[in-house]
């Protein structure tokens, strides 16, 4: 089975796509919030946060870019935090892209 990254760009508050990607996601997948979505490391809605919960128990490896993070002077440390070459990575062993 191919494994998928969804990439989420858009803040949590504004947009629902982040938490159909965090339905969607399976084991093996992977998930990283950039750009606006960020601000989804300080705070995020019910819906979504429950949806990130259960996707972390059923194997989805979540992701913060460290760089956005720092440009929206939220905290840049924790395990799930990646800069752009780990962000790299991610795109190069992930044989799917949804943005």
């Amino acid at each position: 089975m191919a494994s998928v990254l969804y990439i989420i760009s858009q803040s949590p508050f504004k947009r629902r796509d982040g938490i159909l990607y965090l339905k969607l996601a399976e084991a093996d997948d992977a998930v990283i919030f950039i750009q606006n979505g960020v601000y989804a490391k300080r705070a995020m809605p019910t819906e979504m946060k429950s949806a990130l919960e259960d996707a972390v128990k059923r194997g989805v490896k979540v992701y913060f870019l460290k760089e956005d993070l720092e440009a929206r002077g939220l905290s840049s440390e924790g395990e799930d935090i990646i800069d752009y070459d780990g962000f790299l990575d991610l795109i190069e062993s992930h044989s799917k892209i949804v943005h």
